[in-house]
């Protein structure tokens, strides 16, 4: 007894081992926390009128916003289809409402830092359709590549068909140049990835050097990249990466247009690109991100089709709706699967702090 108590007064080494471990948790929360903060008052302080800025939010025209709702929907859609697709390989018959229930679920999850809802999401569908964990996460990254490359590609068809007239200030221009020089070292270092990957998968004699306590979880992981040794999916999953980019395109040209009649179907590419940039910024569900990287589009490269008068607090405005039409729907009807999953965020948390074990499975 007098052992024990020791070991776990305040000045013991294992008390305060115990607390850091238990403090380091919130270190993510109050990080993410913080970036939103920041963002926020880099994007409001140059709003002169809030009461304005939620007009413009307001004044909307509703069918163009129902109809990029429409498009927010289907994208989601099409993702859950693209996941199953990645995974034919590993089981070619996982059920659409798993499927659709867990990329909805992803959203919610995203929302408490550290953003790890592709991880919580992977091993509860490898529990339901018995898989390897491993695997369902490898693929979910392969996602990820598979979006990014799709934003470069994005970025380089606005670049050289449309980019060249648009921008209106110097801000814009460095903005261009950070892009594409990011970009083309980004293309260069997916391209050896990729080369890599593939190597690794057509040749398994290397598998065999690997220690066996992690030889299962490594092997596993690869599985979730078959895909790139079928044909036949991999163009199935690049149609549907084209689909799902179009769709988002699509979205924010008629959100845009619902308060900028004349905004150019064109002009979309590189809102999307620099959206997708706020939203990696690892805030509460990318809030922040999103509306901090649409204004700056819409000021330094878009601003005939704003009030010359007053153009921060219009932007802050629209790019403010934006997010809620894109974000908050998906939101809410994660909320709803993730109930009728018998989920709880308890679990939830469970499932992310226990993730080496889950790679395992």
């Amino acid at each position: 007894m007098r052992g024990s108590s020791r070991e776990t007064h305040p000045s013991s080494p294992e008390y305060a081992k115990f607390s850091i471990i238990k403090y380091r948790k919130f270190v993510p929360s109050v990080v993410s926390i913080a970036l939103t903060a920041v963002i926020g008052f880099i994007i409001y302080r140059d709003v002169p009128d809030w009461s304005k800025s939620f007009e413009v939010m307001i004044h909307g025209r509703p069918l163009f916003l129902l109809a990029g709702l429409f498009f927010v929907f289907l994208h989601m859609v099409l993702r859950a289809v693209r996941w199953g697709a990645l995974l034919t390989t590993a089981k070619p018959d996982i059920r659409f409402r798993n499927l659709i229930s867990l990329t909805l679920i992803k959203y919610v999850i995203n929302l408490i830092p550290p953003r790890s809802g592709e991880f919580a999401a992977s091993i509860l569908l490898a529990r339901k359709e018995k898989i390897s964990s491993s695997t369902v996460i490898a693929a979910s990254v392969f996602e990820r590549i598979l979006d990014l490359i799709s934003v470069f590609i994005l970025f380089a068809f606005y670049l050289f068909s449309f980019g060249a007239g648009t921008r209106n200030s110097q801000k814009g221009d460095a903005i261009i140049l950070a892009i594409r020089s990011y970009s083309i070292k980004g293309v260069l270092l997916f391209g050896i990835g990729l080369l890599i990957l593939l190597l690794l998968l057509r040749n398994a004699h290397w598998a065999a050097r690997i220690p066996s306590k992690i030889r299962k979880p490594i092997l596993g992981f690869l599985e979730g990249f078959r895909a790139l040794q079928s044909h036949g999916v991999m163009l199935r999953v690049a149609l549907l990466s084209l689909a799902i980019w179009l769709c988002i395109a699509l979205q924010l040209w008629l959100l845009l247009k619902s308060y900028m009649p004349a905004f150019p179907l064109t002009g979309t590419a590189l809102i999307v690109v620099l959206t997708a940039v706020g939203v990696a910024i690892p805030t509460p569900g990318g809030v922040g991100g999103y509306q901090y990287f649409m204004s700056l589009a819409l000021i330094n490269f878009f601003g005939k089709h704003l009030s010359p008068i007053d153009s921060h607090t219009q932007a802050a405005g629209i790019s403010n709706m934006c997010y809620i039409v894109s974000a908050v729907p998906v939101i809410i009807a994660g909320l709803v699967f993730l109930n009728r999953e018998g989920l709880s965020l308890g679990r939830i948390f469970r499932i992310r702090e226990d993730l080496p074990n889950n790679l395992e499975a």
